[in-house]
Protein backbone atom coordinates (compact mmCIF):
# COMPACT_ATOMS: atom_id res chain seq x y z
CA UNK A 1 0.00 0.00 0.00
CA UNK A 2 1.32 3.35 -1.07
CA UNK A 3 0.72 5.22 2.46
CA UNK A 4 1.48 8.83 0.75
CA UNK A 5 -1.68 8.29 -1.45
CA UNK A 6 -3.42 7.67 0.65
CA UNK A 7 -2.63 9.69 4.18
CA UNK A 8 -3.54 13.16 3.65
CA UNK A 9 -4.57 13.55 0.20
CA UNK A 10 -7.99 13.38 0.46
CA UNK A 11 -9.69 16.68 0.21
CA UNK A 12 -13.23 15.13 0.12
CA UNK A 13 -15.06 11.70 0.67
CA UNK A 14 -15.18 10.66 -2.96
CA UNK A 15 -11.23 11.47 -2.87
CA UNK A 16 -10.53 9.35 0.64
CA UNK A 17 -12.94 6.19 -0.40
CA UNK A 18 -11.33 6.27 -3.84
CA UNK A 19 -7.93 6.36 -2.41
CA UNK A 20 -8.61 3.17 -0.25
CA UNK A 21 -10.39 1.34 -2.97
CA UNK A 22 -7.09 1.57 -4.94
CA UNK A 23 -5.29 0.61 -2.10
CA UNK A 24 -7.31 -2.84 -1.52
CA UNK A 25 -7.30 -2.94 -5.39
CA UNK A 26 -3.14 -3.13 -5.12
CA UNK A 27 -4.02 -6.30 -2.24
CA UNK A 28 -5.65 -7.76 -5.10
CA UNK A 29 -3.67 -7.31 -7.92
CA UNK A 30 -1.14 -8.98 -5.91
CA UNK A 31 -2.90 -11.49 -4.49
CA UNK A 32 -3.03 -12.45 -8.12
CA UNK A 33 0.44 -12.03 -8.54
CA UNK A 34 1.52 -14.11 -5.75
CA UNK A 35 -1.53 -15.86 -4.02
CA UNK A 36 0.94 -18.57 -2.31
CA UNK A 37 3.21 -16.32 -0.80
CA UNK A 38 0.15 -14.25 0.75
CA UNK A 39 -1.40 -17.42 1.41
CA UNK A 40 1.63 -18.78 3.51
CA UNK A 41 1.95 -15.68 5.45
CA UNK A 42 -2.09 -15.50 6.34
CA UNK A 43 -3.30 -18.20 6.39
CA UNK A 44 -1.11 -20.65 6.82
CA UNK A 45 1.76 -19.64 8.81
CA UNK A 46 -0.01 -17.41 11.07
CA UNK A 47 -1.61 -20.72 12.27
CA UNK A 48 1.66 -22.15 12.94
CA UNK A 49 3.50 -19.54 14.14
CA UNK A 50 1.65 -18.11 16.96
CA UNK A 51 4.19 -14.64 16.28
CA UNK A 52 3.40 -14.44 12.76
CA UNK A 53 0.00 -14.30 13.65
CA UNK A 54 0.52 -11.60 16.56
CA UNK A 55 2.16 -9.68 14.10
CA UNK A 56 -0.38 -9.83 11.54
CA UNK A 57 -3.23 -8.48 14.20
CA UNK A 58 -0.83 -5.70 14.78
CA UNK A 59 -0.60 -5.03 10.89
CA UNK A 60 -4.82 -4.78 11.10
CA UNK A 61 -4.43 -2.62 14.56
CA UNK A 62 -1.88 -0.10 12.50
CA UNK A 63 -3.83 0.13 9.17
CA UNK A 64 -7.12 0.77 11.29
CA UNK A 65 -5.36 3.27 12.94
CA UNK A 66 -4.24 5.00 9.41
CA UNK A 67 -7.73 5.08 8.65
CA UNK A 68 -8.77 6.20 11.57
CA UNK A 69 -6.48 9.04 11.41
CA UNK A 70 -7.46 10.22 7.95
CA UNK A 71 -10.78 9.59 9.27
CA UNK A 72 -10.44 12.47 11.70
CA UNK A 73 -8.40 14.98 10.08
CA UNK A 74 -11.45 14.36 7.25
CA UNK A 75 -13.89 15.37 10.53
CA UNK A 76 -12.10 18.02 11.35
CA UNK A 77 -11.92 19.76 8.01
CA UNK A 78 -15.53 19.13 7.84
CA UNK A 79 -16.07 16.56 5.17
CA UNK A 80 -16.72 13.84 7.10
CA UNK A 81 -19.68 13.88 9.37
CA UNK A 82 -18.62 14.86 13.17
CA UNK A 83 -21.08 11.75 14.60
CA UNK A 84 -18.88 8.86 13.25
CA UNK A 85 -16.26 6.95 15.42
CA UNK A 86 -13.03 7.21 14.05
CA UNK A 87 -11.29 4.24 15.64
CA UNK A 88 -14.56 1.85 15.28
CA UNK A 89 -14.90 2.70 11.75
CA UNK A 90 -11.80 2.12 10.65
CA UNK A 91 -11.56 -1.18 12.25
CA UNK A 92 -15.28 -2.01 10.67
CA UNK A 93 -14.03 -0.73 7.11
CA UNK A 94 -11.05 -3.70 7.42
CA UNK A 95 -13.75 -6.14 8.53
CA UNK A 96 -15.96 -5.14 5.96
CA UNK A 97 -12.88 -5.98 3.45
CA UNK A 98 -11.62 -8.46 4.96
CA UNK A 99 -14.04 -11.86 3.79
CA UNK A 100 -13.83 -10.79 0.25
CA UNK A 101 -9.82 -10.86 0.26
CA UNK A 102 -9.93 -14.37 2.29
CA UNK A 103 -12.44 -15.77 -0.33
CA UNK A 104 -9.23 -14.87 -2.78
CA UNK A 105 -6.74 -15.99 -0.15
CA UNK A 106 -8.48 -19.73 -0.29
CA UNK A 107 -8.75 -19.68 -4.12
CA UNK A 108 -12.59 -18.89 -4.00
CA UNK A 109 -12.40 -16.04 -5.45
CA UNK A 110 -14.20 -14.25 -8.91
CA UNK A 111 -13.66 -11.09 -10.23
CA UNK A 112 -17.16 -10.51 -10.93
CA UNK A 113 -17.93 -11.20 -7.13
CA UNK A 114 -14.65 -9.33 -5.95
CA UNK A 115 -15.77 -6.13 -8.16
CA UNK A 116 -20.00 -6.20 -7.18
CA UNK A 117 -18.85 -6.54 -3.60
CA UNK A 118 -16.36 -3.59 -3.22
CA UNK A 119 -18.57 -1.31 -5.28
CA UNK A 120 -20.94 -2.14 -2.45
CA UNK A 121 -18.68 -1.69 0.14
CA UNK A 122 -17.62 1.13 -1.09
CA UNK A 123 -21.03 2.75 -1.89
CA UNK A 124 -21.65 2.20 2.01
CA UNK A 125 -18.89 3.44 3.18
CA UNK A 126 -19.06 6.72 1.00
CA UNK A 127 -22.56 6.91 2.47
CA UNK A 128 -21.41 5.96 6.11
CA UNK A 129 -18.60 9.78 5.67
CA UNK A 130 -20.80 11.93 4.17
CA UNK A 131 -22.06 15.34 6.26
CA UNK A 132 -25.55 14.60 6.52
CA UNK A 133 -27.83 17.28 4.58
Amino acid sequence: MELHLVLGAAADVGGLVAAVRAAVERLYDLLEREPQVLRLLVVEAGAIDPELAHRLLGLEALTASLIAGELTRGMEEGWIRPDIDPEVLGHTILTMVGPWIMRELLGAGNPAIRDRSMSVVFALIDKTLRPRR
